[in-house]
């Protein structure tokens, strides 16, 4: 199977995503048999056609909810579910919250939203097929940083450098030959609490000074990827670090920030992010 033929599958899910579709279906219209398909989707892919299917739909309506579609029900029966309960757990699922909270506090920038499958989008996922992530372990440690809240924004928007710019610049003026490290991190309940920005630089001794926050980061498992197209392409990095790597090895998110590698504007390098992982489930711990 080509990618011009994932390409027009793609262009025909898009079409009649909230269609009943069935596996058959999609199949006749690659001119493939049913397990075909689901062999040559899953491995260019890295997840199977029914599951981008239901999670492409939920990511579809975690979009319509953000703009205020105010039927939950309505969206239930469109994204093929027999009933709004059905719904909620499945919705809960990949979003780690009710449609009615998402609606109320969610995001666009979501680690689990489901990617449109377009040129861009099958190019970086391509590319991350052949490299995993950089393991390593982190001791525990302290920094200072200053940190503020931030919206719905990721990485790529005009309010996320702003924030960024405003920050590094103050802690430049307080510490002016010390390496800055950027990191994101979340509220206990991402439902009445927004994501944090920080930027810290290596605690010195004894308290933080007036104004900054102390950040104590515990000994963990880290894993660092790389970005392997253009900004544009965050979502679809997102998307393969969480909903396909962190799912597919066995490791699962530890409850501390994550880390932020964002290029200098005078030079090439690309855009990383190190993760905290841990090899059992957290307890306390609600992805966002």
């Amino acid at each position: 199977m080509s990618q011009d033929r994932l390409l027009r599958l793609s262009d025909y899910l898009e079409r009649y995503l909230f269609e009943p579709l069935e596996i058959g279906d999609l199949a006749a219209q690659s001119a493939l048999s049913t397990r075909s398909l689901q062999r040559y989707f899953s491995t260019q892919v890295g997840e199977g056609l029914v599951g981008y299917l239901r999670g492409r739909r939920l990511s579809r309506a975690a979009e319509l909810l953000l703009s205020g579609h105010p039927d939950i029900l309505s969206l239930a029966l469109d994204c093929q579910f027999g009933s709004h309960e059905a719904f909620t757990r499945a919705f809960s699922r990949q979003f780690f919250m009710t449609p009615s909270e998402f609606r109320h506090s969610g995001t666009a920038f979501h680690c689990y939203r489901r990617p449109v499958l377009d040129e861009g989008a099958l190019t970086e996922l391509a590319a991350h097929a052949q490299a995993e992530p950089q393991l390593h372990w982190q001791p525990a440690q302290t920094l200072w940083g200053l940190q503020s809240p931030i919206g719905d924004g990721g990485p790529g928007s005009p309010e996320f450098a702003g924030t960024l710019t405003r920050l590094m610049d103050q802690l430049t003026y307080l510490f002016p030959r010390q390496p800055q490290r950027v990191l994101m991190s979340k509220e206990p309940s991402l439902v009445t609490k927004p994501l944090m920005l920080t930027v810290a630089t290596t605690a010195g001794p004894g308290a933080a000074p007036l104004g900054l926050a102390a950040l104590p980061l515990p000994a963990n498992w880290q894993a660092t990827f790389t970005l392997r197209g253009s900004v544009q392409q965050l979502p679809v990095f997102l998307y393969h670090c969480y909903a396909q790597w962190l799912f597919h090895r066995g490791w699962h998110h530890a409850d501390a920030p994550i880390e932020l590698h964002i290029p200098s504007p005078h030079c090439n390098d690309p855009f990383r992010f190190t993760l905290p992982v841990r090899s059992t489930p957290s307890p306390e711990y609600r992805l966002w």
